[in-house]
């Protein structure tokens, strides 16, 4: 079965499977940025962005993908075929509102007729369109293959028939000494242009009996009978049909269609950020560098639009046998933004997407794994520490060697030597795993708890006010301490006076 999502043809499975959201969800605030991705896309959507492709083919088979679909054209007419889909779905919602059995039917031609519509158009369009990707090329020989089939032809020729009978149907309503007097009538094109130009400016609130969802009012009756009568055939053929073509879409279709709004959603969302000013661009691949320009933290851009604030963005460098960042510095210094910032880079990256930053490259991690600190919770009756150890065993666990992980403030309720003790046994565990990532601690030491870590630091400027850029620096006290001191009147001499 062709996929869209994955290179096998399975992934539609694997989406299907997945029941519950990530962890890292949460912890990168991506719950916050697919929100705003998905929103007006459909309830099943999110579903298809929780799940990562199955291996590194997937994934570069999906980058390809979108890096068809972003060329404008392309993107321009599979949001014509998007439309034609949910055009659709609209006149299935009318066909099961629908009261009369007649409407029914009608309803079902239309949803019939806009669906051979819109494959014949995007056959065209994708057998035109500069697709370079297997993955599109492999959309197109399976549409092609679709418009082709025997099945498909006979739905078109039966359907396209009964469709332009029933658009030629007309009947003149001639109401003289309080009587109607029903008759065929002769006339070309569609029934709201004839009101249009005859009642210009007037209400035009009268519906065609065959398509309106409520029951038939008597002249509406009188109407349909009067077809019935002089169009047998066409009643006839239209119930035949009906019966004849009971599941008309190829269920090949149907995966493609629940999928491209997977693509699609991104590529509006991405085109809108780009219009508010934010950088997007396609990872690069590469084997052992991960850099990033203008890196920033997505969800945070999201949450300052509209209020005039701007995010910071940063860079990033890892390559070589670097494994791990140590991330110190003041609090409220933007540590735990670039965190996230990163996590959100290969989170993306591995979705086969573009992501936050004007230029990046990244090697292929087999996780993501993300342990942030949080409250205490009540329900487990485990104590801070002891949720943490909990959290942090399926990240040690994980059979896949070469994961990305983001630690957040771990260890915090232990004392200070027990902190640093872990925190380097965690690091020197993860590393020989050949696990990458960066673990952000305000505990300095950990900078130098084994080989392959790279000390970053939160800067200040010269008033030790926090600048939220991160540089690669040794670990040392915290920029911003001697403000705080000052502020709360902490310093040896204030202490000595108070006390005194």
């Amino acid at each position: 079965m062709f996929s869209l999502l994955d290179k096998t043809g399975s992934g539609k499975d694997k989406t299907v499977a997945a029941t519950e959201t990530p962890v890292f969800f949460a912890d990168l605030n991506l719950d916050q940025i697919l929100d705003r991705i998905c929103e007006g896309w459909g309830e099943n959507v999110r579903k298809l962005y929780e799940v990562f492709p199955a291996t590194k083919e997937d994934e570069d088979y999906r980058r390809e993908i979108y890096a068809d679909i972003r060329k404008e054209d392309i993107l321009s007419f599979l949001m014509e075929y998007y439309r034609s889909i949910r055009e659709r779905s609209t006149y299935t919602q009318r066909k099961e509102n629908a009261s009369e059995p007649l409407q029914k039917q009608v309803w079902y031609l239309r949803e019939a007729v806009t669906y051979i519509y819109s494959m014949g158009t995007l056959h065209e369009e994708l057998s035109s369109a500069p697709i370079r990707s297997e993955g599109m090329k492999a959309f197109a020989a399976f549409i092609s293959e679709c418009v082709t089939d025997d099945n498909y032809i006979k739905l078109k020729e039966s359907a396209l028939k009964l469709w332009q009978e029933l658009c030629s149907f007309r009947v003149v309503l001639t109401y003289e000494k309080e009587r109607f007097t029903i008759s065929e009538g002769k006339g070309a094109g569609e029934y709201e242009q004839f009101l249009t130009e005859c009642f210009p400016g007037q209400k035009r609130d009268f519906l065609s009996p065959f398509t309106d969802t409520g029951a038939y009012s008597k002249l509406e009756q009188e109407i349909v009978k009067l077809f019935k009568k002089k169009h047998k055939n066409f009643f006839k053929d239209l119930d035949i049909f009906c019966k004849e073509h009971p599941g008309y879409i190829h269920d090949g279709v149907s995966i493609v269609e629940s999928e491209i709004v997977y693509y699609l959603a991104f590529a509006v969302f991405e085109d809108n950020m780009i219009k508010k000013g934010l950088s997007m661009c396609a990872p690069k691949p590469s084997e052992d560098k991960l850099t990033a320009t203008a890196l920033y933290d997505l969800a945070l851009a999201l949450t300052n639009m509209g209020s005039g604030k701007t995010v910071v963005p940063n860079e990033l460098y890892l390559a070589g046998d670097e494994n791990f960042f140590v991330l110190t510095g003041p609090n409220q210094g933007g540590k735990t933004t670039y965190g996230r910032s990163l996590g959100q880079l290969i989170y993306f990256t591995k979705m086969g997407l573009d992501v936050p930053a004007e230029a990046a490259s990244v090697p292929y991690y087999g996780n993501l794994w993300t342990h942030f600190s949080v409250e205490e919770s009540v329900e487990t009756g485990r104590g801070k520490l002891m949720d943490e150890l909990v959290r942090l065993k399926p990240i040690m666990e994980d059979e896949q060697t070469g994961a990305f992980i983001v630690i957040n403030e771990l260890f915090t309720t232990a004392a200070n030597y027990d902190a640093i003790e872990m925190g380097k046994r965690v690091l020197k565990f993860l590393s020989g795993k050949k696990c990458k990532g960066i673990y952000v601690t305000h505990l300095g030491e950990l900078s130098k708890s084994c080989d392959g870590v790279v000390s970053l630091r939160a800067t200040v400027d010269k008033d030790n006010v926090q600048t939220f850029v991160i540089e690669r620096s040794e670990a040392k006290e915290a920029g911003g301490t001697n403000r705080q001191v000052l502020k709360y009147k902490l310093t040896y001499e204030q202490l000595k006076e108070r006390f005194s």
